[in-house]
């Protein structure tokens, strides 16, 4: 099996495991400590997205945990823990300043006394060290095509289906499918003839330089590539992300996305306290009994979560709930990034920002399209419908 290290200690993981389930498994659930108060912090969204993971590993620094496959011999470094990430003993500042600490105004009194603690602050901010060494990207391809399609869930095949010219399909997985796949549910895997790229993310969306053909430019990250890819049309289905739940104790590690722990490859104990609204938080929890947890679902918002890693919850009733950890079931927030970033208009609703569309999924960017969860829609309706209205 393959062994990785932590900071220099040996840990035994599994074939399929990323470093973050081999740590997990390896019982470790103290990833990094929290850039003010150095609070210690774990995993959360299993996606790359929340940060809560990062880690140095193999002499690069602030790498996503979750999403780096574990290899024998990879060597694994906490950061942000310059005493020890375990036992750091600058979470003192939680006593020290039991109002809170508004480093903005720390010793400004004193030009020089703030100077001094503004570089103390960064020095005990920071998230690792630069890279052992300057890794060279290797040279990626430039591809031109006329629909662009980001995400291959329920909505980015259904568009995929729809269109009626040539399509890329570009999705970070390796395998087509999305979110139904957590739950075990059936998904129609055709992308009519688009030609779909696996393992690829795009991790830039540009309104392309009239110089050059095309209204959008995508930087796509493949493998040890970084591509361009040059689109007429673009169709962002890109899904959405976990997100807590705020109460007290919610940023403790042993609280984690539901959604996370059904694409975990390891198990984080045996009794999950599952915390949500009421349709999402139903289906995960039918979701991981079947993947053999025992389920104790705790009613509304609870009072707060207690240990390190959390070992209970006090419900707001006053009840008091055992578990191996906690998983937090809300529905996801829309991933509006891409689609903001070259203009596109996102409105808050309450429990994200959903990329703005008319029926046919256009955004208030010409060549730019949404669907699905990014956009708060239906995602086999949208989907078609955006995959169609692009071809046109």
């Amino acid at each position: 099996m393959p062994r990785i290290y932590l900071d220099g200690d040996p840990i035994e993981s599994q074939p399929e495991d990323t470093v973050a389930a081999a740590l997990l498994r390896g019982g470790v659930t103290t990833f990094t400590r929290s850039i003010k108060y150095h609070r210690p912090r774990g995993p959360f969204c299993f996606a790359g997205s929340c940060g809560q993971c990062l880690m140095r590993i193999d002499g690069v620094p602030s790498l996503p945990a979750c999403r780096v496959k574990a290899a024998d011999g990879m060597r694994c470094e906490r950061q942000n823990g310059p005493l020890g990430v375990e036992n750091d003993l600058f979470r003192a500042a939680d006593f020290l300043f039991p109002e809170g600490l508004d480093h903005h105004h720390l010793l400004v009194r004193s030009r020089l006394l703030g100077r001094v603690a503004l570089e103390v602050a960064r020095r005990l901010a920071g998230l690792g060290e630069l890279p052992d060494a300057i890794a060279t990207p290797a040279a990626g391809d430039l591809r031109k095509v006329k629909l662009a399609i980001v995400g291959a869930g329920p909505a980015g095949l259904s568009a995929a289906r729809a269109a009626t010219a040539g399509a890329l399909l570009i999705e970070r997985e390796a395998r087509v499918g999305g979110a139904p796949l957590l739950f075990g549910d059936s998904i129609d895997p055709d992308a009519g003839r688009a030609e779909v790229l696996l393992q690829a993310e795009c991790v830039g969306l540009y309104a392309n330089d009239t110089s050059l053909p095309g209204n959008a430019l995508l930087a796509v990250r493949y493998r040890d590539r970084l591509c361009a890819v040059l689109a007429e049309r673009v169709i962002v289905a890109t899904g959405g992300v976990s997100q807590p739940l705020p109460f007290p104790g919610v940023d403790r590690p042993g609280v984690y996305a539901a959604r996370g722990l059904l694409a975990l490859s390891a198990r984080v104990g045996v009794k999950l306290a599952v915390v949500g609204e009421t349709d999402e938080a139903q289906r995960c929890a039918a979701a991981l009994s079947r993947r053999g947890y025992e389920i104790a679902m705790v009613p509304g918002v609870p009072r707060r979560a207690l240990g390190n890693p959390v070992k209970a919850v006090d419900t707001a009733s006053g009840e008091r709930i055992r578990c191996d950890a906690v998983a937090i079931a809300l529905l996801p927030a829309p991933l509006h990034e891409l689609a903001s970033s070259v203009g596109a208009q996102a409105r808050f609703d309450g429990g994200g920002f959903p990329v703005e569309t008319d029926a046919d999924g256009r955004t208030s960017v010409p060549w730019l399209f949404a669907a699905g969860t990014a956009a708060r829609k239906d995602a086999a309706r949208s989907g078609a419908a955006a995959g169609s209205a692009a071809c046109r």
